[in-house]
């Protein structure tokens, strides 16, 4: 999920000397993106999931078609 490929690159950042500013902000992306993937688990129903790079929040057979 984003919120965990945020958590793992601030958790770099803190280990890095001076970098303390940049894993400050990532915190607070890291948290909103939270917010985002529990938003769409709440109005899909089904957790947002990483899937071949693409971020999915519903299989494709259950897509509206045009």
């Amino acid at each position: 999920m984003l919120s965990d490929s945020i958590r793992i690159l601030r958790q770099s950042k803190e280990q890095e000397a001076g970098k303390v500013g940049e894993a400050l902000i990532l915190r607070g992306f890291e948290i909103e993106a939270r917010n985002m993937e529990e938003r769409l688990q709440q109005i899909t129903g089904r957790p947002h999931v990483p899937l071949d790079g693409n971020l999915v929040s519903q299989p494709e057979a259950e897509a509206v078609q045009p």
